[in-house]
């Protein structure tokens, strides 16, 4: 199954490596980069259709607009029936666990450095949303 791949990172070594984990891990579909939210939730708001499915790779703290105000907007355009966010930040702290849990559209959180684990892990979950419950 073909995905839009979303990667929100402002750090290019990062979002570099991430392209190709994402590319070992043989998830499959376009790939567009914006180095903040700003960008994204414009293009998202053009663009997004219930036809496609979305997983993004977000940030959370970024210059311009950061993950959390991504997130606030991205929640008035999208929905959890194709659409999964994967919040990977260097922060690690609870309070930050917490309220990511609350959100939605979130389906995990990962400490940077993302690994090939991580990957893994975040292709079976979207292969278990997706695939194997037939959602296209």
């Amino acid at each position: 199954m073909n995905y839009k791949l979303i990667i929100i990172e402002d750090d290019p070594i990062f979002t570099f490596l991430l392209e190709k984990g994402i590319d070992h891990a043989e998830l499959q579909g376009e790939i567009l980069n914006f180095s903040n939210g700003k960008p994204a939730i414009e293009h998202l708001s053009n663009s997004y259709s219930k036809s496609h499915n979305y997983i993004i790779f977000l940030d959370l703290n970024m210059p311009i607009m950061n993950g959390w105000e991504f997130m606030d907007k991205l929640e008035s355009i999208a929905t959890t029936d194709n659409c999964m966010v994967f919040v990977l930040t260097s922060s690690a702290y609870r309070d930050d666990i917490e309220r990511l849990k609350k959100k939605s559209l979130v389906s995990d959180f990962v400490t940077k450095p993302i690994t090939e684990f991580h990957l893994k892990g975040i292709k079976d979950t979207i292969i278990e949303k997706f695939e194997k419950n037939g959602i296209v």
